[in-house]
C-alpha cells in the first residue's frame, strides 16, 4: 500500500489526532499511522515534513 498520496496526506494533515483515526476505514487508519510516525519521527529529530512540497509535487 502506497500511503503517499495525496489523497491520504491531505486526510492525515486535515486532522491528525490519533483519537480519531478510527472514524476512517481500516486502510486509511493505516495509512494515517504510517505517516504519523513518519511526522513524528522527523519532529523527534528537530525536522518537519513538509506536506506543501509533497502535496504539489504529486499528480
Amino acid at each position: 500500500m502506497n500511503i503517499w498520496t495525496k489523497d491520504n496526506i491531505i486526510n492525515y494533515t486535515s486532522d491528525p489526532d490519533e483519537a480519531n483515526d478510527k472514524k476512517y476505514p481500516k486502510e486509511l487508519q493505516i495509512a494515517r499511522k504510517a505517516l504519523r510516525e513518519e511526522d513524528q519521527a522527523a519532529k523527534k529529530d528537530g525536522g518537519t515534513v513538509d506536506w506543501n512540497y509533497l502535496l504539489t509535487r504529486m499528480d
